[in-house]
């Protein structure tokens, strides 16, 4: 019998200064990877932009997406980026 890995990774970044605050939140599953951002001007409107990259290697608009291998490039620079964050380099 193979052996099979199910994984999942969330990651939280956010940042406040006097122009607002902007929080970024990663949510990769074996399904994809979906990418939420969300700012906030000081005083203003709060706005939210989502991205969702399936594992499959096509976006929900059907307009192509990500290939397998830009998916896999993007989750590992996303885990370098949280190792550096959490070893107080980036």
């Amino acid at each position: 019998m193979p052996v099979t890995y199910n994984y999942e990774y969330k990651s939280t970044e956010s940042t406040t200064n006097p122009q607002g605050s902007t929080s970024r939140t990663v949510h990769t599953t074996p399904q994809g990877t979906t990418v939420r951002t969300t700012q906030q001007p000081t005083g203003g409107q709060a706005s939210t932009q989502t991205q969702h990259y399936p594992s499959s290697g096509s976006d929900n608009s059907g307009s192509g997406g990500l290939s397998r291998e830009e998916a896999d490039r993007r989750y590992l620079e996303a885990m370098e980026d949280e190792y550096a964050k959490r070893e107080g380099g980036a």
